[in-house]
């Protein structure tokens, strides 16, 4: 009986054909899991740069910075005249630890069915990460994949009823196909090369155990190789593959397969991909795909289709949809914009033409659109410690405006800032960390002497560090300031004993107080620092500045005033000098308001008429554009003077006040 039973297993390997264009199929075919990847001819090998690597090539983890969530249902060859209906369906989720720089682990589950006659099941674990990154990094990439396959055999008429020797029925259970189930474990191994930018080289081993699948007698899998090309600008993908694969009667199947995609992206509505491919191989396998997408946000939408033109061809083709979810802002920017513009640039309409000037304000508008998304990425980052991360974004920005000196001047620093702290993370809580955050953004911002100021503070808090002194001498070799200065060597002796130690580190947390808006703290750290150096004149300045914030007007001009009291610099004592009139001037109007016989007085002339008052008003907005913060406020108490009940004159006068005493003017 038991040579019968093979033959009925053989039997039922070969109507599982079905599922793939080719004369005899194996256990576990592989017919493809990804939407997208479907419509690249499953030529990923060397293009793996999303969740689907954990099927196609661990390796290709290692290139992700943000957790990924993929999932696609496939209907395989629908039209079949037998009536069949083969499914596929899988999920997989990839988390990379550290933003990638410790690799990723992934997992997934892929589930194949041939109605209730046939079930596949596979349990992915994958890991895969970078390799030598200290020498090559972002070079070379090595993963795999462990894995747990299980197949059954669901209830049919030939289960239930067993073949004797003879040919007989025997009307009993046939003993190996009546709920026959199998499982074994097995492991893929993956390679990437990333031989230049835009050239990748992939290589993938499956079934590398060569497991036993067979439910009675051995039936290993053999191996498949992949080995795969691919050149890859930011909106569009070029790739080949050549796949050995072990086939039912111990040959080799050869296949060879290349696919394109093409990213078309749009501002206001998301990105739109389409790709196709070609494949060919042993066995009369000829097969054409296609592909779309949709990609708006961190979701992803994709279809693919396939379908046979060599071998089976009784059908409607193979129909896939996927959905991609990605979490998280990725730590480094998906695609070189700048190449990308570059690239769009070459496909533009005709000169002359509506579309080619359409085309053009679409160009021009993303450019912005990009320039200031890395911005506004760069001073994030930059504001969390992330300084690194931060010249990263403003090296995006400058290639999109390579001529501009403030882009290229604020990378130089900042990159200075990254070669000797990549990142500083504790400077909420550790005083020497707040001090080299502060010097850092200020030398970031241009001011060198109050760098110097707080990384001498950070050197006295922490003299072994010696990555201190570094960017101490980054920070004068760029600006030409020297710790030799009066104001600054004094500054860098004071906090080195006891007490004044202590002062600097306070002083250094209350900075990044004030950067945080964290107004309370800021009133607790500057009280600390009064309490053991009663003349310092910057305390005293940014008790000032938190007591306003807090609408604590009085506090603030008594703060200030002692500030005033205590400044030796004459700029400074000016500026201090604008705060105290603005402030002086809000507390009486408060008064005046608060009074019980306080009115609101009749408007009265005082020589201006509505034209001259709208032309003071352009001006005084005029001089807050520029900065001259005190002329301006000058400019809107005339017109209040001279009509009171002027709202906008007096909204106008409120915005200036605020700015002027938080610290806004800078002259």
């Amino acid at each position: 009986m038991k040579n019968i039973t093979l033959r009925r297993v053989v039997g039922l390997t070969v109507l599982l054909s079905v599922c793939y264009p080719m004369s005899a199929m194996a256990a576990y075919e592989d017919v493809g899991v990804g939407a997208r990847v479907s419509g690249l001819g499953q030529a990923y090998t060397a293009v793996a740069d999303d969740v689907y690597s954990v099927y196609y090539n661990p390796a290709g983890l290692g290139t992700l910075d943000r957790a990924e969530l993929g999932t696609t249902y496939s209907k395989l060859l629908t039209g079949l005249s037998d009536g069949s209906n083969p499914s596929n369906s899988f999920i997989a989720y990839a988390h990379p630890v550290d933003g990638g720089r410790r690799g990723t682990f992934g997992a997934g589950w892929n589930y194949f069915t041939l109605g209730s006659l046939y079930r596949e099941n596979q349990l992915l674990a994958s890991y895969g990460r970078g390799l030598f990154a200290r020498t090559s990094p972002d070079k070379y990439y090595l993963g795999g994949t462990l894995k747990y396959l299980t197949r059954s055999v669901g209830g049919t008429a030939e289960a239930s009823n067993g073949i004797s020797n003879t040919g007989v029925a025997t009307g009993t259970a046939d003993p190996v196909l009546q709920h026959a189930s199998k499982g074994n474990l097995d492991a893929d191994l993956g390679f990437l090369w990333r031989v230049k930018p835009r050239w990748t080289v992939g290589l993938m081993i499956q079934h590398l155990m060569e497991p036993n699948v067979g439910f009675s007698d051995a039936d290993k899998l053999g191996r498949n190789v992949k080995l795969g090309g691919a050149y890859k600008t930011p909106f569009s993908t070029l790739t080949g593959d050549v796949r050995l694969q072990s086939a039912p009667d111990g040959s080799t199947d050869k296949i060879f397969a290349v696919g394109a995609e093409k990213w078309l992206p749009t501002l206001l509505h998301g990105s739109f991909g389409v790709r196709g491919s070609l494949s060919t191989g042993s066995r009369d396998f000829r097969q054409m795909t296609v592909g779309l997408s949709y990609k708006i946000s961190r979701m992803q939408f994709d279809y693919g289709f396939a379908l046979p033109i060599g071998g089976m061809t009784s059908t409607s083709g193979s129909h896939r949809l996927g959905l991609t979810l990605r979490f998280g802002r990725a730590k480094q920017a998906e695609a070189a914009f700048g190449e990308a513009i570059l690239e769009n640039l070459r496909d533009l309409a005709a000169v002359g033409t509506p579309d080619f000037r359409y085309q053009l304000e679409d160009l021009a508008l993303y450019k912005r659109t990009a320039i200031d998304e890395f911005l506004r990425q760069a001073k994030l980052d930059a504001t969390a410690g992330r300084y690194a991360e931060a010249a990263d974004k403003l090296t995006q920005a400058l290639s999109l405006k390579p001529k501009d000196p403030r882009l290229q001047q604020s990378l130089e620093r900042m990159t200075a800032v990254a070669t000797v702290f990549p990142a500083v993370k504790d400077y909420q809580t550790d005083a020497a960390q707040a001090a080299i955050y502060e010097g850092s953004l200020d030398f970031v911002a241009g001011d060198a002497k109050a760098s110097l100021r707080k990384l001498a503070y950070a050197e006295s808090l922490n003299p072994t560090d010696e990555r201190i002194e570094r960017l101490a001498k980054a920070v004068e070799a760029a600006s030409g300031v020297t710790r030799e200065a009066p104001a600054v060597a004094e500054a860098a002796k004071a906090p080195t004993m006891g007490a004044e130690k202590v002062v600097g580190g306070t002083m250094a947390l209350m900075e990044v107080a004030l950067r945080e808006r964290d107004f309370e703290r800021v009133v607790k750290l500057a009280d600390q620092v009064l309490q053991l150096d009663p003349s310092n004149a910057l305390a005293y300045k940014r008790l000032g500045a938190a007591h306003y914030a807090l609408k604590h007007n009085v506090e603030a001009l008594k703060a200030l005033r002692s500030a005033y009291k205590l400044e030796a610099d004459p700029d400074s004592r000016k500026q201090i000098k604008s705060y105290l009139d603005a402030l002086q001037s809000l507390i009486e109007r408060g008064k005046r308001e608060a009074a019980p016989e306080a009115k609101a007085p009749e408007a009265k002339s005082t020589g201006l008429s509505p034209m001259e008052i709208e032309r003071l008003y352009e001006a005084g907005v005029d001089l807050y554009a520029q900065g001259k913060l005190t002329e301006a406020a000058s400019a809107f108490r005339r017109i209040i003077e001279s009509e009171p009940n002027n709202a906008s004159a007096r909204r106008a006068l409120d915005r200036v006040q605020s700015e002027i005493i938080s610290g806004g003017q800078k002259k």
